[in-house]
């Protein structure tokens, strides 16, 4: 699955590729936390590293953002210092859906996502691209598939979907292993079409792509490999949910180590489960860094292995 090239000598073996943030997340409770550090390239990276390892991050951030905290977890040397962090707002409705919105003084967007030149002259062994403009997690996707990367995965932007030419997500999905939307970016894609019919219309969008997995929240991961006759269900791990914040990003970094190690979309599907459990029980990335492998196990073992099946 997706071995194209081999990887340099020296490069990371799991990099995360994205934004890192400064949240102001207002919840449908109006309850507020002001100043959260977050990211999608972070959380999806700690998501990683639940499972014991330590990848690196290529993103932008500001001095003020607090990477002594993480540092244990993550590499965040390749994280290019600029002179801010991108600042958001993080509104959530009670549909458990939500929107980020740049503040302010967030004027030149671009200045605060990694280009292509941030990923240096090595290959990770196997990448997730974060949700970033379209053009650009495209352009980091060719480079990568060009320095060897054997493993890619990706997750949208939904911002950029809705006028989304067909034949750019064409081009973006023929250089992944996976990918990896969420209910949410789904209906950006395709409004008005349930889980079901938005996996199958991917699918038909794209039919080469190895593994299409849509997140669901609470209701699981629905996933398709490509060439079979069902789609599969894997559940939700439970867990007490006090922020949501990054749980899908989370997700895919657990999906990611699970890929590269077993191979089994199924699998992966279960680890990035795990992955996002720890991500939920606390504002920001708080849970996640303190999650160690054995727990992320013996939450393994509790999901168990049942799979539900639905024909294509």
């Amino acid at each position: 699955m997706g071995t194209r090239g081999s990887r340099a000598a020296g490069a990371p073996t799991f990099l995360s590729v994205g934004n890192m943030s400064i949240d102001d997340l207002v919840f449908p409770d109006g309850s507020t936390r002001w100043c959260v550090p977050g990211g999608n390239a972070v959380y999806a990276a700690l998501g990683m590293a639940v499972w014991g390892e330590r990848p690196a991050v290529v993103a932008v951030h500001g001095p003020e953002y607090p990477t002594a905290s993480l540092a244990r977890r993550i590499d965040l040397g390749p994280a290019r210092r600029t002179g801010t962090t991108l600042r958001n707002w993080g509104l959530y409705e009670e549909d458990g859906s939500r929107q980020f919105v740049f503040r302010r003084g967030v004027r030149d967007l671009a200045a605060f996502y990694p280009e292509v030149a941030d990923l240096g002259h090595a290959a990770p062994g196997a990448c997730h691209l974060a949700p970033l403009p379209w053009a650009r997690q495209d352009a980091l996707a060719a480079a990568l598939r060009a320095r060897g990367t054997r493993l890619l995965t990706a997750d949208p932007d939904e911002r950029d979907l809705a006028a989304l030419p067909a034949e750019e997500l064409r081009r973006l999905l023929s250089r992944l292993d996976a990918f990896l939307p969420s209910r949410q970016e789904a209906e950006a894609l395709f409004p008005g079409a349930d889980a079901v019919t938005a996996l199958r219309r991917l699918r038909a969008l794209a039919p080469s792509v190895p593994v299409i997995a849509l997140k669901l929240g609470a209701d699981g991961v629905m996933l398709h490999r490509a060439g079979d006759s069902d789609l599969l269900c894997v559940p939700a791990v439970t867990a007490v949910v006090v922020d949501t914040t990054g749980a899908g990003d989370a997700f895919c970094g657990g999906f990611l180590v699970g890929l590269a190690r077993t191979g089994d979309p199924v699998a992966a599907a279960r680890m990035g489960s795990v992955a996002a459990s720890f991500a939920v029980e606390a504002v920001g990335h708080d849970a996640l860094r303190r999650a160690t492998p054995e727990r992320a196990a013996a939450r393994l073992a509790a999901l168990g292995d049942h799979v539900g099946r639905r024909r294509v």
